[in-house]
């Protein structure tokens, strides 16, 4: 018994082939790790980019006044939200985010340097902030206005995206804000 087991140590100690696979082991967990991140962070700068880049066109709707005045006569918030996310998702961008599942708020503001956006994430219920997403203030010639869109975002590797704002249910929130003066656009109706 005491030689077999003498024997078989020796064996492993002369068979190189079993160390390789135990450092692969050790040094593949934290390579994959790693790995999982870097690709959970360029999903979230694509995603990011592609919210910037459809608000901004979305934005120039409302800056030139094209928005106002195709809706003249529409006065609920949530059919011009509607409308303007409709705008905003038709914009022909891959996404790695559901368009439909946007949240967008419209409020006017005082001055450039103090205007604030409402904010989507309640920290205390770490949901969307009650009334996110049904704020609709027409903007007006030479108004200030403040446009955010917001949306959740799925995580794959939820240990490396620790740094990032959190749904209660693990989703991360995704946000875009600007902050533009309209163009003093020709109007006959006031908002």
């Amino acid at each position: 018994m005491l030689l077999q087991s003498v024997r078989s140590i020796s064996l492993f100690t002369r068979h190189r082939g079993a160390t390789a696979a135990v450092e692969f082991g050790l040094i593949s967990l934290p390579f994959f790790a790693l790995l999982g991140g870097i690709i959970q962070i360029a999903f979230v700068i694509w995603a990011a980019q592609n919210l910037d880049f459809m608000l901004q066109k979305t934005a120039r709707e409302i800056f030139t006044g094209t928005f106002q005045t195709q809706n003249a006569g529409v006065t609920d918030s949530s059919t011009l939200l509607t409308k303007l996310k409709a705008i905003m998702c038709q914009s022909g961008r891959a996404t790695v985010f559901d368009c439909s599942s946007v949240k967008l708020d419209v409020v006017l503001g005082s001055s450039l340097g103090t205007s604030v956006a409402t904010s989507p994430l309640d920290p205390i219920t770490k949901d969307w902030s009650s009334g996110f997403g049904s704020n609709y203030s027409c903007a007006a010639p030479g108004k200030i206005v403040v446009i955010r869109a917001a949306v959740k975002f799925p995580v794959f590797f939820t240990l490396m995206a620790s740094g990032l704002q959190n749904f209660a249910d693990g989703s991360k929130l995704l946000q875009s804000t600007l902050v533009f003066r309209t163009e003093p656009y020709t109007t006959t109706s006031t908002c």
